[in-house]
C-alpha cells in the first residue's frame, strides 16, 4: 500500500482542517499486492510476435529475490486469454505467458491502443512502433476537473471560515485570503502535482523535484519559512496535531491582522483543539449541498445495498482533495515493462537502448484498469535498415540510410501498383558509374512531363520529383 495513502488517512482528521497545505508528502511505496507486466516485442517483416508475461506479487523474497506470487484477477486473465489465439497461454503456478503474432494492431491485454507497420521496398525497410498503456488523454477534461475541485476546496474554507468567524475583527482580510490566494495556490498544487507525476514517468527524481519546488512556494508566499521546515517535519511526520495545530491557529490571525507579537484572539481557539475543530468542520460541511447531494445519492444506492453506509460528512472534504490531487489512496500502481528487440538502435524513440540485448527498454508504473485519472504512459520506436546488397548493386555504395530511407519508404508505399512497378523496374536497370545521377534526374512516370516548369509549385508536383530528389541528395 502506498505510505502516502497511510500518511494521508492518518492525518486526514487534522487535514481536514488546513485552508492551506503546509508540507509536501513524499511518495514512499510499501508492499501491497500489485500485477506486473512485461510486453516482449520482435518483429518479423509485417508481423510482430508479441509475448506478455504477468503475474501478481506483493512484494519480493528477500531470501530468494522471487516474487511473492498471488492469484491474479479472474476476469482479468480470462480477458488477456480471449485476446490471444488458442493455446496461446501457458502459466508456471501463478506467473502467466500470453504469446501470439499481430500485425498493425495489438490487443488491448495490458489496457491501451497499439500499433506497428513495415514498409518495405528493394532500397529496405523502415518500421513504426507507438504504444498507449492506460491513462487518460483528456487533458482539458482533467485540467478542468482538477481546477473544479480547487475552487470546492476553497469554497468550503471560506464557508466555514464565514461560519466561525465572520463577525470578527480581521474577517475581511481573511476571507480576502481563502477566497483568492488560497483559491490560486490550490489550483497550483494541482498543476504541480501533475506536471510532476506526467515529468517523474520519464526523468528520474522529477518528481521530487516538483515536491520541493511547491515547499518552496509555499515559502514564497508566506506559509512558512525554511526554518520552520524542520519543525513542520516534525509534526506532521512525528505526528504532534497540537504543535500542528498551532501553527495553523497563528497563521490564520496572521491573515487577519494580527502580528506574531500579539496573543492568539479567543475566537481561534476552536483551532486550537483538534476534536472540537473537527465537529465544527463536520457541522458545516453536514449543511453544504454538496453533502445533500451526497445523501440524496446514498438514498438511491441504499435501494440496491439496504447495508450501505450513510457517508460522514468529512467525505466531502475528502472527494474534492482526491479530485484535485488525483491518487488512489489505498492503491498500489501496476508496473510495465516493454521491451522491442530491433537489429540495431532506433532513429527515434523515448525508450531506453539496451546493446547487450539489442532491445529498445521502456519501464514505468501505471495507473489500475478502473482509473483513468493520470496521464497514459506511451511508448514509440521508428527504425530502418537498408538493404545494402540491392543498393551497391545499382548505386555503387550504400547510399540511403537514417531519415532519408524512412522518407523513401513513406514514398514508395504510398504508390499504386502500377507506378510503384514502374519505379521498381527503372531501379532494377541502374548501375553505378558516370551518369548515374543524369539517368535518376531523367526518368519520367508515364504521361508526365519531360520537363518540369520553372516554378517551385511545378517542380513539387512532378510525381517523380520527390524521389529524384532524395536519391540525387544522397548520391551527393
Amino acid at each position: 500500500m502506498k505510505r502516502t495513502g497511510i500518511l494521508l488517512r492518518e492525518k486526514l482528521s487534522v487535514s481536514r482542517c488546513l485552508p492551506f497545505v503546509l508540507v509536501a508528502i513524499t511518495f514512499v511505496v510499501t508492499g501491497c499486492p500489485h500485477n506486473q507486466y512485461l510486453v516482449e516485442l520482435k518483429p518479423q517483416g509485417n508481423v510482430v510476435e508479441r509475448t506478455l508475461v504477468f503475474y501478481c506479487e506483493d512484494g519480493v523474497n528477500t531470501n530468494t529475490g522471487v516474487p511473492n506470487y498471488q492469484p491474479f484477477g479472474a476476469a482479468e486473465l480470462a480477458a488477456i486469454t480471449a485476446l490471444y489465439p488458442p493455446g496461446g497461454l501457458t502459466n508456471n503456478g501463478l506467473r502467466y505467458v500470453a504469446r501470439g503474432k499481430f500485425t498493425n494492431q495489438f490487443p488491448p491485454d495490458v489496457g491501451g491502443v497499439g500499433a506497428y507497420t513495415c514498409l518495405t521496398n528493394s532500397l529496405g525497410e523502415t518500421g513504426f512502433y507507438v504504444e498507449r498503456f492506460r491513462g487518460n488523454d483528456d487533458l482539458a477534461g482533467m485540467t478542468e476537473r482538477r481546477f473544479q475541485a480547487a475552487d470546492q476546496l476553497a469554497d468550503l474554507f471560506v464557508g466555514w471560515s464565514r461560519k466561525e468567524l465572520g463577525h470578527e475583527p480581521g474577517y475581511d482580510k481573511l476571507h480576502q485570503f481563502l477566497d483568492v490566494d488560497l483559491r490560486r495556490d490550490l489550483k497550483n498544487l494541482g498543476a504541480y502535482s501533475w506536471e510532476g507525476e506526467l515529468t517523474g514517468s520519464y526523468t528520474t527524481n522529477a518528481s521530487e523535484e516538483f515536491i520541493v519546488r511547491f515547499g518552496q512556494y509555499l515559502v514564497e508566499r508566506g506559509y512558512l519559512t525554511m526554518g520552520d521546515v524542520p519543525a513542520v517535519f516534525r509534526e506532521v511526520y512525528g505526528d504532534d496535531p497540537p504543535a500542528l495545530l498551532h501553527r495553523i491557529q497563528r497563521l490564520v490571525a496572521r491573515k487577519m491582522g494580527v502580528p506574531d507579537t500579539e496573543p492568539v484572539p479567543a475566537s481561534l481557539a476552536f483551532l486550537a483543539d483538534e476534536t472540537t475543530m473537527e465537529k465544527s468542520f463536520d457541522k458545516y460541511l453536514a449543511g453544504t449541498e454538496l453533502y445533500r447531494a451526497k445523501l440524496k445519492q446514498w438514498e438511491e444506492d441504499k435501494k440496491l445495498n439496504p447495508d450501505l453506509k450513510q457517508p460522514e460528512p468529512s467525505e466531502v472534504l475528502n472527494d474534492a482533495i482526491g479530485n484535485l490531487l488525483e491518487f488512489d489512496l489505498f492503491g498500489q500502481p501496476d508496473h510495465l515493462a516493454v521491451r522491442l528487440s530491433l537489429p540495431a538502435p532506433p532513429l527515434h524513440s523515448n525508450g531506453r537502448w539496451d546493446k547487450a540485448h539489442q532491445q529498445v527498454i521502456w519501464e514505468s508504473d501505471i495507473e489500475g484498469r478502473t482509473n483513468a485519472t493520470h496521464f497514459p504512459f506511451f511508448c514509440y520506436a521508428s527504425w530502418v535498415q537498408a538493404d545494402g546488397r540491392f543498393q551497391k548493386k545499382h548505386f555503387g555504395r550504400v547510399i540511403l540510410v537514417g531519415d532519408g530511407l524512412t522518407r523513401y519508404c513513406l514514398w514508395r508505399s504510398s504508390q499504386n501498383q502500377q507506378a510503384g512497378d514502374e519505379w521498381d523496374a527503372f531501379l532494377a536497370g541502374l548501375r553505378p558509374g558516370h551518369g548515374l545521377a543524369e539517368k535518376i534526374d531523367a526518368f519520367r512516370f508515364p504521361g508526365e512531363p519531360a520537363q518540369a516548369g520553372t516554378n517551385v509549385q511545378e517542380k513539387v508536383s512532378s510525381p517523380s520529383a520527390y524521389p529524384r530528389e532524395l536519391l540525387k541528395a544522397a548520391l551527393k
